[in-house]
């Protein structure tokens, strides 16, 4: 199972730029050119799996901050819900936000199809197109 620690992706990262790094060092001493150094197979490897990582490392990152939104989001229903018990021991009657039936009518309004034209009489018969 891969590494689900920001830490070990950031490291990760850095030792496949390090390779990268060295690789390109070794090409240029032999006097390859940049072009085939960028068409090299090991280094197109090597960037590949740095991709992958730093894909990685940015879901990591969006999990985070989901779960933080998270907790901030139960941490505000607790103290709604401590704020409404309080206020039943105070004797205080809380109502809750109903929904607007209005906007219900209207969302339903919305939602249905006008007619686009009229329907035939009852009884009256169109006469059929001819065919040419």
């Amino acid at each position: 199972m891969a590494s689900k620690s920001l830490h070990t992706r950031e490291s990760q990262k850095s030792r496949y730029l390090g390779f990268v790094e060295t690789r390109t060092q070794e090409l240029k001493e032999k006097g390859v050119t940049d072009s085939h150094v960028a068409k090299d197979p090991q280094i197109k490897q090597l960037k590949a799996k740095i991709k992958q990582v730093e894909a990685a490392i940015a879901r990591i990152a969006f999990l985070d901050e989901q779960s933080k939104q998270l907790e901030e989001k139960k941490a505000q229903r607790k103290a709604e819900a401590e704020a409404q018990r309080a206020a039943m021991i105070a004797g205080e009657t809380v109502k809750k936000e109903k929904k607007k039936v209005e906007e219900k009518k209207v969302a339903a309004a919305g939602k249905k199809k006008q007619a686009g034209g009229k329907a035939p009489a009852a009884g009256k018969a169109q006469p059929k197109k001819k065919g040419k």
